[in-house]
């Protein structure tokens, strides 16, 4: 099943397409207005956050920050992608982290194979 609320480029206009690639899923991604996640051939899109989930997820990040300072920990925000390959799914998480340089999906620099933490705010 596909939810989304734009058309994605470049794809075939069978409105009955249920199924997307990875590579359709990106290339989608790459000029859409809103997220969406991808989930084994599903695409998902990403509902719109709230003041409280931004305020929270603003609170963890400074947190974060403050205490993995000086250290080879990397903190992200929701702009990049985690990509999880056993699961074929690609997502937009709150917060990740990593340890020591990012790990990217093949020629991609816009998904992150390697985090060690992932946070995601559910109010």
């Amino acid at each position: 099943m596909v939810i989304a609320q734009t058309n994605p480029p470049n794809l075939a206009s069978d409105a009955t397409k249920t199924s997307f690639t990875p590579d359709e899923y990106r290339a989608m991604e790459e000029t859409a207005e809103e997220r969406h996640e991808y989930c084994n051939g599903e695409i998902i899109a990403m509902p719109g956050g709230s003041e409280v989930h931004s305020a929270i997820a603003c609170n963890l990040l400074i947190h974060l920050g403050f205490l993995l300072r000086d250290t080879d920990f990397r903190l992200y925000n929701s702009d990049l992608r985690v990509w999880i390959p056993e699961y074929n799914c690609g997502t937009y998480t709150d917060l990740m982290v990593v340890n020591g340089e990012p790990e990217f999906h093949g020629s991609r620099t816009d998904e992150i194979l390697n985090p060690l933490l992932i946070v995601e705010v559910l109010l």
